[in-house]
């Protein structure tokens, strides 16, 4: 009896957080790696990039401008509006009501 329960806990915890974890658009994926620039990280700017793995938008280092169509953006903000889960889900639910 434990083991169905535990089942379904599991079932409708994964069913939740799976259609969540998976709105990410594809632009968001894979998560850019930046560059390596000159010595001790000279020639380099703070740009932000999506990890997919975390589903957290985090710091990336790059030589040069990046485009977000490589999953590169040049704010937290924007990261976040075109990638973080949380926020695809807000922008379904306002289009829908």
């Amino acid at each position: 009896m434990k083991l169905l329960l535990i089942f379904v806990v599991i079932s409708i915890y994964t069913s939740d957080v799976a259609g969540f974890l998976t709105t990410a658009e594809v632009k968001c994926k894979p998560r850019y790696n930046g560059g390596y620039g000159g010595a001790e990280g000279a020639n380099v700017i703070p740009k932000w990039t999506f990890n997919p793995g975390t589903n957290h938008c985090e710091v990336v280092m790059v030589k040069v401008s990046c485009k977000a169509s490589h999953n590169c953006f040049s704010s937290e903000f924007d990261c976040e509006y075109y990638c973080d889960p949380k926020m695809e889900s807000w922008k379904q639910d306002l289009t829908k009501g």
